[in-house]
């Protein structure tokens, strides 16, 4: 079938299916996914750049040389991992099977990993032997999150066949998720706060050691929860779209990405914003004004527009095409960073607006209300473009290769995070960063600070826009649409008895 010529659909399914508000996962299922959902965030993974630089002490250059190896392994491990899984039929599912065997293993790493520097305690940034174990470590906790992030999006993709619940549930998962499941980085940045400013002292410990106890205890036991709530979703939950009898080829799973062109602009648009520095406005707040929870507190106010929403998600995706959805909840409040940092820059040399936490308050506060009216709708968004995409490549080619689809995906996203991962640590070199006056509560000088906050306020916001272009073409509109998932029941039907049929 072609992208232009949309057959017509007749017969008893032939009503708004798309649109179908029906049921399918049941009530402990959804506060598994919730559970789950918010695990895979429950842990130090967003204090690790401050864990590398200054705690475990791993110099920029020997980071650069581990994100080019690492790097390299992660792009081609993709490919292999996306094949096997899409070549994979059990009678549990093409997704379960992995997640049960990824869940604890990758638990296990990461919690030796946050132990690094008791193991190596007194080593220089340069010793070989403490980079060595670092860079294996970083291997093994990819590879194993390879499989995990693609199994997980093949998982979600088939948990309902329903489009619509399938959103109601994505939008519930996203807000809660985004409530609980950055606790364990949140109190770390409490910590580091009260710390670098000298609230809480030791007389006997350093505030660099001091931080380094709160990375060993923290680190290994969030982990170790995450791996465990993994486990019990994976257990009790099942895959509801069946997968093709017959076996996709992997060049047929690659082809599909390259010809099919919402899967490719889709790709492309998050590939392009994977583009960065690696400088967020997080590291704005710890490394200018040492006020890792300036974005908690200033986000209050927030938290009260973020729940309309997630609300509206659902309802503007079933109204209005995904493209234009996508587009504006993903461009417009990070396009608000350029206006943050001209009002940032207000003010004498040296004296800026931007180094005052007050100030910046106000203006982080106004940010953060503008970023929740769309947060919810751009994560909504983000994810059910991926899985319509999926729908798409089902219905023009009889078969799903979702693991094939989110490896390419992953392959195109991270050639540029991986340039990024590579170039970032020059970049700290490059305006002269000091990774031992953050943990030491001093602060960088003038000309860094402000290349900190330009890096975090005005590159993203330039980069998010350039990223959304591309979709101007992605050409699933609402008839489009409404024709494909009608087909598609009636396909799926079929399938499930021909299923029954094989199994027997």
């Amino acid at each position: 079938m072609s992208d232009k010529n949309v057959a017509q659909v007749t017969g008893p399914c032939a009503e708004l299916m798309a649109y179908t508000n029906r049921k399918a996962v049941s009530f402990k299922e959804k506060i598994g996914y919730i559970v789950y959902d918010s695990s895979q965030s429950f842990n130090l993974n967003s204090q690790k750049e401050t864990f590398v630089d200054s705690i475990l002490g791993i110099n920029f250059n020997l980071q650069s040389l581990n994100n080019l190896i690492g790097g390299t392994w992660d792009i081609i491990n993709d490919i292999l991992i996306g094949a096997l899984v899409d070549r994979t039929r059990t009678r549990w599912g093409k997704f379960r099977p992995y997640l049960f065997a990824v869940a604890l293993p990758l638990a296990i790493f990461s919690a030796v990993y946050w132990v690094l520097p008791v193991v190596f305690a007194g080593k220089g940034s340069d010793y070989i032997p403490k980079f060595i174990a670092y860079m294996f470590f970083e291997v093994l906790m990819e590879t194993a999150g390879t499989f995990r992030e693609v199994c997980r999006s093949g998982l979600i993709s088939t948990i309902t066949p329903y489009p619509v619940e399938r959103g109601k549930l994505i939008a519930m998962t996203q807000y809660f998720t985004g409530w609980f499941s950055g606790l364990p980085g949140q109190i770390v940045e409490v910590l580091f706060d009260l710390v670098t400013n000298n609230l809480i002292k030791s007389a006997t410990r350093t505030s660099t050691e001091l931080l380094t106890r709160v990375y060993v205890i923290m680190g290994p036991s969030t982990v170790l929860v995450s791996g465990f709530a993994a486990f019990w979703f994976v257990f009790n939950t099942r895959e509801r779209v069946q997968q093709s009898i017959d076996i996709p080829s992997v060049t047929e799973g690659i082809k599909q990405v390259l010809r099919n062109r919402p899967t490719f602009i889709y790709i492309l648009s998050e590939a392009l914003g994977s583009f960065g520095t690696g400088i967020s406005t997080n590291k704005y707040y710890k490394w200018v004004l040492f006020f890792g929870t300036m974005e908690t507190v200033a986000g209050i106010p927030s938290a009260f527009v973020a729940p309309f929403s997630f609300v509206a998600a659902p309802k503007l995706l079933v109204k209005h095409p995904m493209k234009y959805v996508y587009m504006i909840s993903h461009s417009f409040a990070k396009a608000m960073y350029i206006p943050v940092f001209l009002v940032g820059m207000i003010g004498k040399k040296k004296d800026r607006l931007f180094m005052h936490i007050p100030s910046m308050m106000v203006v982080t506060a106004v940010w953060e209300i503008i970023y929740a009216a769309f947060g919810g709708i751009r994560s909504v968004s983000k994810t059910e473009m991926r899985n319509e995409c999926m729908d798409y490549c089902e219905w023009k080619y009889g078969y799903r290769s979702e693991a094939t689809i989110t490896a390419a995906k992953s392959v195109i996203q991270k050639i540029p995070s991986r340039i990024n991962s590579i170039i970032e640590p020059q970049i700290k070199k490059m305006i002269d960063y000091n990774p031992n006056l953050y943990p030491a509560g001093l602060k960088q000088k003038y000309e860094t600070q402000v290349w900190i906050f330009a890096m975090a306020t005005v590159f993203p916001a330039i980069i998010t826009i350039l990223s959304v272009l591309p979709v101007f073409f992605y050409n699933i509109d609402m008839k489009t649409k409404e024709v494909m998932y009608n087909e598609l029941t009636e396909r799926r039907a079929a399938l499930g008895i021909k299923v029954t049929e094989a199994s027997e």
